[in-house]
Formats: structure tokens, C-alpha cells, sequence
């Protein structure tokens, strides 16, 4: 099998409090930070052997809250990925961090050890907001941090930011969004709060009631068209971002590129030497995992099918959308064979746009991209093709 190039993730598991909407996985034992930072690039090691891959592109440090980790332990995990990645860092690095985590000190030393892009958790400026959401934050936290960064200006900044939490007036969301414009960051990722099953928001706020949705679509038109006045495109369903200033990580996924998870609970999605697509999650135990314990879990052999109804249904959540010529690489099919009926329906309806080169979602139809997928899949489950699978397309 031809080596290939993937995305690298690393979940840094470590939290001082998880947050009440939160439902990744965390842990609050820093004792044994230290110890699991060793067993990252070992664990590296090993899947690019199994795998063969070549190197990487990216790298995104996410957890957790990876900022916490102390100037050695990164920068010696850095070191160890520089080592595993043919003596270089990957173009884009990327570091999530709280506002609690920026200090002068950190950036200058983040920025010494090869981080290019900082992922800020803003979530809200309104302290009231913060203290629903359980975040360790405060406005004052947020703006020091912004003042630090900004004044420094030697990272590409995203601030995350949740739209909807509970109690948000479509006034206040607005007030949220124009404020993070104001500090001129080159990425926006906007989410929608979604209530999670096992989270401490999810119990406290399981009804929401039809004002408070109709808010957040008001508030969600609205907020397009400030940032759009502002110069960023939507180029994917929740993210901004200027000219040239994608996230060239979570484009990775969205275009289901390879991609390589390191860390408990992190997830991998690479190329069997059967040519086969594996899917699967490194196991959520901190503890076994700093003792060297690699185990998985939910491991799947994607199928066909199921691989391209995943290129869609990512593809499609981009402004440029799915590619022709990757689809007939990868499957072996003109995408125009493969759901004739639903492109018509949804071209006609102003909702996708198909010019021959790609099939991707107008501003009307990604509002609507849930129903234009059950339209696109139906057809699928009726074709009776013969796909081929090529993938990753070269």
C-alpha cells in the first residue's frame, strides 16, 4: 500500500472543570499529565506503522484544555512530533486554550515552539451567560487574553464562540458576535448549542421553548449577514473566516480526508492495508493510557456506500462543496449518475448549485442541507451501482 498523508489529532484530556455542556472527554487528574504526554508520540508511532503513513499535514492540539500543559510537557511533545513527522512541524498547528491560559510567558513560548494558530473558547463575553454554561471564565479573563494575543499578533486567531445558550435574547447573541468581530479575528467558528445527553445543561435545560428557537434562527440570519459585512465567508455551515484563513484541520474532516487520533478517546480514520477504511477511537481511560495501555474501541470498517453518503454529507456543509473529479476518483461514478432526480429537485429549488466541476449548497440550502441529505440518500439506497474505492483520492 502507497503511504499517504493524514491530519494528526491529539486529545489532551485535561480539564480543571468540565464544562456544564461539554461532552468530550475529560479528566481532572494532572498528576498523571505528565506521564500520558510520554505516551502520545509512542501511540503516534505505532498507528503510522500499522497504517503507513507517510506524515502529516496539520496537527491540532484539542482536548480538554490543551493549554493548561506546561511549557515542557508541549514543548517536548512537539519535539517528539517533529521528530515522528520527517524532522518538521506540520504548516498549520493548531492550540486550544481557555482565556485563563494566556499569558504572556505562554505565547511567547507557544509561539518559540511552532504553534501558528491559537483556537480561543470566547463562548460568550456576558458573565451571566458564562456562569450558566459552567465555564471557568469571565468577561475580564476574555478581554486580557484578546489584548495579549492581538498585541502580540503572531498567531491566527479563531475564537469559538455558542450560539444559543440557554436564556440568549437573539439581542444578546448579536452583541456576542459583533464584539468578537471588533477584535478582527481571522476565524469565527459559531456552533449552535446542542443539549447533550449526560451533560449537566442537558438536565437543567431539557425544554426549550419556541421563542427561544425562533431567537436563534433570527439571531443566526442576522449574524451571516454582519459577518459577511464584515468580510468573512461562510465557507462552512459554523465557520468564518477572512481570505486565505480556513481551518486547514477541520477541513480535513469535512472533505473526510485521512486522519490520525492520538490520546484517550481521540479518533482515527485511516486506510487498512487491504485498502479498506478503518474507523475507530482510541479508549476514554486516562489512566491506563499514561500506563501505555493503547486500547480501541467502536472500531467499523466503513463500507462504500457508507463512505460516500459521509462524503456528502460533509462535503456538503462546505461553501465549495463536493467535487466532481473526487468523486469519480474515489467511487468511480459521475456524480450526476449517482442521485440524478435530487439534484434537479434542489437545483431547481435554488438550493444546490451544479456547474459540472461540483455540486455544493447555495446560502438557502445550507439552511435546508438536513432534508436536501434524506432526499440525496434515499436515491442512493435505490441505485444499484458497482462502486470502486480509491481513497484517499490522489
Amino acid at each position: 500500500m502507497k503511504p499517504y498523508q493524514t491530519a494528526l489529532y491529539i486529545h489532551i484530556p485535561f480539564c480543571k472543570r468540565k464544562c456544564d455542556y461539554c461532552d468530550f472527554y475529560s479528566v481532572c487528574n494532572s498528576s498523571i499529565q505528565d506521564a500520558l504526554l510520554e505516551q502520545i508520540p509512542l501511540q503516534i508511532y505505532s498507528l503510522t506503522s500499522d497504517y503507513n503513513v507517510d506524515s502529516f499535514k496539520t496537527l491540532y492540539l484539542g482536548g480538554g484544555t490543551p493549554g493548561l500543559v506546561s511549557i515542557k510537557g508541549l514543548s517536548l511533545l512537539l519535539a517528539q512530533v517533529r521528530k515522528l513527522n520527517k524532522g518538521v512541524l506540520p504548516g498549520e498547528v493548531t492550540l486550544e486554550c481557555n482565556p485563563s491560559n494566556v499569558t504572556r510567558d505562554r505565547i511567547d513560548a507557544w509561539k518559540s515552539m511552532g504553534i501558528t494558530r491559537i483556537s480561543l473558547g470566547v463562548q460568550s463575553f456576558q458573565d451571566a451567560f458564562l456562569k450558566k454554561a459552567g465555564r471557568q471564565s469571565s468577561r475580564s479573563l476574555i478581554l486580557n487574553a484578546l489584548t495579549q494575543l492581538h498585541d502580540a499578533s503572531c498567531f491566527d486567531l479563531n475564537i469559538d464562540l455558542i450560539q444559543g445558550l440557554p436564556g440568549m435574547t437573539q439581542q444578546d447573541q448579536i452583541q456576542d458576535l459583533k464584539e468578537a468581530v471588533n477584535w478582527h479575528p481571522d476565524h469565527i467558528s459559531w456552533y449552535s448549542l446542542i443539549l447533550e445527553n449526560g451533560t449537566v445543561l442537558k438536565d437543567q435545560w431539557s425544554r426549550r421553548n419556541g421563542l427561544l428557537e425562533e431567537d436563534n434562527d433570527l439571531a443566526w440570519e442576522t449574524g451571516c449577514k454582519i459577518l459577511e459585512g464584515e468580510g468573512y465567508d461562510r465557507y462552512e455551515i459554523s465557520n468564518f473566516c477572512r481570505k486565505g484563513k480556513k481551518s486547514i484541520h477541520n477541513s480535513s474532516y469535512w472533505k473526510l480526508e485521512p486522519y490520525l487520533g492520538s490520546g484517550p478517546s481521540a479518533v482515527s480514520m485511516l486506510k487498512n492495508s487491504d485498502g479498506k477504511i478503518k474507523r475507530f477511537r482510541t479508549k476514554a481511560d486516562a489512566q491506563g493510557y499514561s500506563q501505555g495501555h493503547f486500547s480501541y474501541e467502536e472500531s467499523e470498517t466503513i463500507e462504500v456506500l457508507d463512505c460516500l453518503k459521509d462524503t456528502l454529507l460533509m462535503g456538503l456543509r462546505l461553501s465549495e462543496g463536493v467535487s466532481s473529479q473526487q468523486i469519480k476518483n474515489i467511487f468511480g461514478w459521475e456524480i450526476t449518475e449517482l442521485f440524478p432526480h435530487s439534484i434537479k429537485r434542489w437545483v431547481e429549488a435554488d438550493c444546490l448549485i451544479y456547474d459540472g466541476f461540483s455540486l455544493r449548497p447555495s446560502r438557502r440550502g445550507m439552511n435546508l442541507l438536513n432534508s436536501i441529505l434524506i432526499s440525496i440518500f434515499e436515491e442512493l439506497d435505490k441505485q444499484k451501482c458497482a462502486f470502486t474505492l480509491n481513497w484517499p483520492s490522489e
